[in-house]
């Protein structure tokens, strides 16, 4: 039996870009939405993250408290991932400048996140704060890293 030929579809810049924007969009409606229904509670440090490390690592904290003290956190990464892939693919300018794409995806991301957290000001409650500009920048890398890996691995299913 013959295998099937690989498709390999072409997605234009263009797109990309449209597919940025319209998540951005989505994400500031999202804030918008969740404003008067959620709450910025005080955030954790790296200290406090290490220290729950710690007393996970010794038994003194279930895995579950773990997760859920964390969960803030955890969302700020998520919240940003997508973006920060569809932003690296559209800034991508080749092989040779993927550093340059890295900083610049991280610098428009750093800089929306602020801009999100800035505009809060101006709605009933915060749903997010200023630390929460670092942890996107975490998921932002993340989603960058998932778009150039995603032009660097093809995945076969057979």
């Amino acid at each position: 039996m013959e295998k099937p030929a690989i498709r390999t579809f072409r997605v234009p810049r263009w797109v990309t870009i449209v597919l940025l924007v319209a998540v951005s969009i989505a994400m500031a409606a999202l804030v918008a939405f969740l404003s008067g229904r959620a709450y910025l509670r005080q955030q954790l440090t790296v200290a406090d993250i290490v220290s729950l490390i710690h007393r996970y690592d010794r038994g003194a904290l279930s895995s579950d408290a773990l997760l859920a003290t964390m969960a803030p956190e955890i969302a700020d990464i998520l919240f940003f991932m997508p973006w920060g892939a569809l932003a690296f693919l559209a800034f991508d300018g080749g092989e040779h400048r993927r550093l340059r794409t890295y900083l610049l995806t991280l610098a428009v991301g750093v800089t929306f996140a602020l801009g999100l957290v800035a505009w809060q000001s101006h709605l009933p409650t915060r749903v997010t704060g200023w630390e929460d500009a670092g942890w996107n920048m975490a998921g932002c890398l993340a989603g960058a890293v998932g778009g150039h890996l995603r032009k660097r691995v093809c995945v076969r299913f057979e």
